[in-house]
């Protein structure tokens, strides 16, 4: 198997990672607030706030991950990081779509901004790493 191919099957395995996710009863902001209310006693306003931290920086993470696996994917191909962006982006949107029919989801235009900029933050900062002195001459 290529490694291209390996990237591809680690990239699709992600999106349903990440529909699975955004599909369950347990990742909805009153399930995030009940657990990070009781794990810290705090006030409603931080748990609020600690919340809407946590459950956006999600978004970066999942997403910019999967921008990750799409540019492995892709990283022979001209465009590359343009393809991963842009896949990552629409995945995004598609998962907001989903979420029009998921009990307890609220889908919004916001995260699909977000899921764009984790892609993008986490494709800068692969790209920094791989120049940077420890990997140079052990580049992929």
């Amino acid at each position: 198997m290529s490694k291209s191919s390996m990237w591809w099957i680690i990239a699709l395995a992600w999106c349903v990672m990440i529909f699975c996710i955004t599909a369950s009863p347990a990742a909805t902001s009153e399930n995030t607030s009940w657990i990070v209310k009781n794990l810290t006693s705090a006030p409603p306003a931080i748990v609020n706030i600690l919340d809407f931290i946590i459950r956006k920086m999600a978004h970066v993470s999942l997403f910019g991950l999967l921008a990750l696996f799409l540019f492995l994917a892709n990283q022979k191909r001209k465009r590359a990081l343009a393809i991963a962006w842009v896949l990552t982006t629409l995945y995004g949107a598609t998962d907001e779509f989903h979420q029009i029919f998921t009990p307890g989801r609220t889908p919004a235009i916001t995260d699909v901004g977000i899921d764009s900029f984790g892609a993008i933050v986490v494709l800068f900062l692969f790209f920094q790493i791989r120049k940077s002195r420890f990997f140079k001459g052990n580049r992929p």
